[in-house]
């Protein structure tokens, strides 16, 4: 199924909430649902029903409760997967429930999983959007590849985040599988055409406890080598007892007031995140990438882009 040809569909649209990249990204997509002239349920935790509706207040929503997990901030993602992995066998599986139950009583024709395993039909066609076909994994870990193979193969069809022939994922949106592939491009809540620089550098605190944590100390002593003017989106309020004069905090605005500072800043300050990536290519900007330690399709992507 491609996706400029999708209209006139009923839609159960939900993402991954392992952080607030997914529901970025999804922004722009569902935008384009609705244009074509497709009723879209969007289902999702407090938090990404809340971004969600900024955007796209007339789309309807469902409450759909997240992963939980828990992490110690190590850096090992290994053994932090592994102790959350009953959490997503779980998830998934009360994924899957909720769809059969929406898919009945809302009358669901077609089912959208931003990279959420457990959200498909076996009754209606579902799709998975990912821009990791092939996970960047070594050694004992590709276990995890043959895994995520599986998953996919439940799905009809495969939306890919990347240009076929201008790969922005590298081999993370490459694969040898035989899946039914479809290429958006790059997806971004941005316009190309309203950015400018005034000069400063934007930090863009994120990712799951305690590494959001960790990244906004990190960013404190970066200000403290800096002379230049830098702003600092936190969802979350950090303590730190020395905070220089050419950082300032921001985290009480909205995320459209806070996509201007996107729009005018020089540089992004951030994790190396795909969906950071499609937004520093659509406004043409600056970056500077501190991937999250041991998060190998972080460090790979900082290594391609850094």
């Amino acid at each position: 199924m491609v996706f400029s040809e999708v209209r006139n569909e009923v839609i159960l649209f939900a993402c991954n909430d392992w952080g607030l990249g997914h529901v970025a990204r999804s922004i722009p997509i569902l935008g384009q649902l609705v244009t074509q002239g497709n009723q879209i349920y969007f289902a999702g935790n407090d938090k990404q029903v809340k971004i969600v509706k900024e955007y796209h207040s007339e789309i309807h929503f469902l409450s759909l409760n997240g992963s939980d997990f828990n992490f110690s901030g190590s850096g090992n993602w290994t053994k932090e997967m592994l102790r959350n992995g009953l959490r997503m066998r779980s998830n998934i599986q009360k994924d899957n429930q909720a769809v059969i139950v929406w898919k009945n009583t809302l009358g669901i024709t077609l089912v959208i999983s931003d990279h959420r395993y457990g959200l498909y039909s076996r009754e209606v066609p579902s799709i998975f959007i990912t821009h990791q076909l092939t996970l960047p994994v070594k050694g004992l870990q590709q276990i995890a590849n043959l895994w995520h193979k599986l998953q996919l193969k439940k799905f009809s069809a495969i939306w890919v985040l990347d240009n076929e022939n201008h790969r922005y994922a590298g081999k993370l949106s490459q694969t040898k599988h035989n899946f039914n592939l479809s290429y958006l491009g790059i997806q971004s809540r941005f316009h190309s055409d309203k950015s400018s620089e005034e000069g400063y550098v934007l930090a863009v605190v994120s990712g799951p406890y305690p590494y959001d944590e960790q990244f906004f100390y990190q960013v404190v002593e970066f200000a403290k080598k800096q002379i230049i003017q830098i702003k600092c989106v936190c969802t979350e309020v950090y303590t730190s007892l020395d905070i220089p004069s050419n950082l300032e905090l921001i985290n009480q605005l909205s995320w459209k007031e806070m996509d201007e500072l996107f729009y005018h800043c020089d540089t992004i300050l951030s994790r190396s995140g795909y969906t950071t990536v499609m937004d520093v290519a659509r406004l043409g900007k600056k970056a500077i990438y501190i991937p999250t330690p041991g998060q190998l399709e972080q460090e790979y992507l900082f290594e391609l882009h850094g």
